[in-house]
Parts: structure tokens; C-alpha cells; sequence
């Protein structure tokens, strides 16, 4: 008798591919029962495997490697005192929290990108389409405008962040 092993290839990361059972009479055998047997079965198979795998361990070496750059911004991310501790070690000095921190992101760009709109849309010049005078904008449902730069040259795109109409209008 030879079962169809299909249905259980996608359930764990283990594939039983053959399986032969020479019996005389077909046995009945409760599908809980089989259940049982199968998550054992693979429980075990789990447990041999990391028995096996060797633990690789390796020891953290702090050291004050110089970091490339002397001032940091929001750029760098630095959000809580362990990062800053951690860039002050190298050599740096971080002038701006980041972003997350509630620093006024006005005229900031919030993300660089190979993804091109222009490319998108049909207007890169590198492609010989037709460029779009103009600035394009991105601006999502709560009216925060993101006004797109591109740098043809590298090939990129940068997200700047204008801020939201209504809280320019309250500043004036």
C-alpha cells in the first residue's frame, strides 16, 4: 500500500518523501491516534536536530573605533541614551534626536529611494520620456504634503516632508 504523501509536504519544515507498509490486513487506526503519532514524530525529528547543531557563541568587544562622521542628525536615528552613549564612544556627537523623537521634520527629507515616480508615471528623462513641469507631491488623507525630489544623475528619489496646511496657517 502506498499512501499520498502530498498533504503533509507544506505543514512543517520536515517531507516524509516514501513510505512502504507491508501489512496483511488494513489496521483501523483513529485519525487522533495518527495525529498523535505524526506531532511526536516531528517533535522528536526537532529535538535530534538541535541536539546536533552546534551553539556557535561569540563575545561582544566593545572598542572606540572612530565613526565616520563627527555631527550627528536626525538621520542617524538616535533615539534613547544607549544609542547616543553608543555613538559618543566613537567619536561622535549626536546634535539631533531622531525623528520618532517629535523633532519638527518641516523641510526635511524622511526617506531616500531607488523607487522613482517619475519612472513610474512615464516622465524620466534617463528613459527619453517626457518630463512633467513641475513639482509632484505626494499628499495622504490627513493633508500632509511629502514633496518628491529626484536625482537623475544617481538615479534616486527623495521624500521631503512640507508638513500639514492647517498647522502652517496656526504658526502665521
Amino acid at each position: 500500500m502506498r499512501p499520498n504523501l502530498e498533504f503533509a509536504r507544506d505543514r512543517t519544515e520536515f517531507a516524509c518523501t516514501d513510505l512502504e507498509l507491508e501489512v496483511q490486513t488494513i489496521p483501523f487506526v483513529a485519525v487522533s491516534l495518527l495525529n498523535d503519532l505524526r506531532r511526536g514524530a516531528i517533535e522528536s525529528l526537532r529535538e535530534q536536530r538541535r541536539l546536533q547543531r552546534q551553539a556557535m557563541r561569540a563575545a561582544i568587544i566593545p572598542n572606540s573605533v572612530r565613526y565616520p562622521e563627527r555631527e550627528l542628525n536626525y538621520q542617524a536615528n538616535v533615539l534613547n541614551r544607549k544609542a547616543a552613549a553608543f555613538f559618543e564612544r566613537h567619536g561622535a556627537v549626536v546634535v539631533e534626536p531622531a525623528a520618532e523623537s517629535g523633532l519638527d521634520m518641516s523641510g526635511r527629507r524622511v526617506m531616500k529611494t531607488r523607487y522613482c515616480v517619475r519612472y513610474e508615471i512615464g516622465a524620466c528623462p534617463r528613459e527619453g520620456q517626457a518630463e512633467l513641469p513641475g513639482l509632484l507631491w505626494l499628499v495622504d488623507p490627513a493633508g500632509r504634503r511629502l514633496r518628491l525630489e529626484f536625482d537623475c544623475d544617481e538615479c534616486s528619489m527623495s521624500v521631503i516632508f512640507e508638513g500639514h496646511p492647517l498647522a502652517k496657517k496656526a504658526q502665521t
